[in-house]
């Protein structure tokens, strides 16, 4: 966990540099660091062992397997295969997942550290990536193709669906947040979606089962857990975004921002008691609580007193992450931390069969 903590220490220093001074490096060095954080590790992240073992080719079928991904997906495990550097998959993917990430937070946030800093604690982000990679691959591509959402450019709106499509099916649900941008909500009806996400799971799966049969598996298999904890978090966040935070109609970014949170809260809520596809669906939507979070600071009047409290919330998140991943019966998704180049393969065993 040490090393964890001065990760983010490192971090920290980078972004409050940035914050004196507004020089563009120390913000680039801080990605940079990210990025090499992820793309180097070894055995950190609950499916990374999957991956590998993919990779590899350990398991048996594994043709089978294969062509259950998708394309892009495969064709990145396939690559890592065929040249022998394994590690290759998860320097791409780490790329893709931290550039887009950075791109999309330089461009759009009001609060460069704020939005960093949530993408880095809460869980639901980076520790996130570690794991569920090749829809994470597909987040990062959503997230970034807020760029042609807000420009309102539909063809190269829908390319970026697609191509995260290509990465991991789920990106499907993503589509319709082209036209969440234009949706005017008033305070009552995110009430109205805010209190329905606690009776809708029947009409959910009925939704899912008329409109995406493909993804009543995930439902009815109830594969792991709803992120009860986190998702509590959010449901607070949410009482206090609606009671005590202005809404800004004439601000479109704003509004976005606002839409999805609700929308995505909405379907993390009512899937709930049907394991992670909740949580997985709301992803696409919950992404944008990273530009969310500093619009919201902004808003209150004692800001430069809330700052700093919403760093030491920030720092919380992070160890509690590291804490429940201790916590965790089957695996310690993120401890401890291995770096490939310095470990003796040999000695992990977890993927082969």
């Amino acid at each position: 966990m040490i090393l964890y903590i001065l990760f983010y220490f490192i971090i920290f220093c980078f972004l409050i540099n940035y914050n004196r001074s507004f020089k563009l490096k120390y913000f680039n060095y801080c990605y940079s660091l990210v990025f090499l954080f992820s793309a180097f590790r070894f055995d950190v992240g609950y499916d990374f062992p999957l991956y590998y073992g993919w990779i590899k080719g350990d398991y048996k079928f594994i043709e089978d397997q294969l062509n259950r991904l998708e394309f892009l997906s495969r064709s990145l495990v396939v690559f890592s295969h065929d040249i022998g550097f394994y590690q290759l998959f998860f320097i791409i993917t780490s790329f893709i997942i931290i550039y887009l990430t950075y791109r999309s937070i330089k461009e759009y946030s009001s609060d460069y550290v704020i939005s960093t800093l949530v993408f880095l604690s809460f869980p639901i982000f980076f520790f996130n990536s570690l794991s569920i990679i090749r829809q994470y691959v597909a987040l990062s591509i959503v997230f970034y193709s807020f760029k042609y959402i807000r420009s309102r450019v539909l063809f190269k709106f829908l390319s970026c669906i697609f191509i995260a499509f290509l990465f991991h099916k789920s990106a499907i649900v993503a589509i319709i947040l082209y036209w969440v941008y234009n949706i005017k909500f008033k305070n009552v009806h995110f009430l109205i979606i805010y209190i329905s996400g606690f009776f809708s799971s029947q009409l959910i799966y009925i939704l899912v089962k008329s409109l995406f049969p493909y993804y009543l598996p995930y439902l009815d298999q109830n594969i792991g857990v709803g992120g009860d904890k986190i998702l509590l978090a959010f449901q607070v966040i949410g009482l206090f975004i609606l009671f005590f935070v202005d809404k800004k109609q004439n601000d479109y970014n704003y509004r976005f921002y606002l839409n999805t949170f609700f929308i995505g809260l909405f379907i993390w809520s009512s899937l709930a008691p049907y394991g992670h596809a909740g949580f997985r669906g709301a992803l696409y939507f919950m992404v944008f609580f990273i530009l969310l979070f500093p619009e919201i600071i902004i808003l209150v009047k004692e800001r430069k007193v809330l700052k700093p409290m919403v760093y030491l919330l920030c720092f919380c998140f992070f160890v509690f992450t590291l804490i429940m991943g201790k916590l965790n019966p089957h695996k310690d998704p993120n401890i401890p931390y291995r770096v490939f180049f310095l470990t003796d393969k040999s000695d992990f065993e977890s993927v082969k069969e």
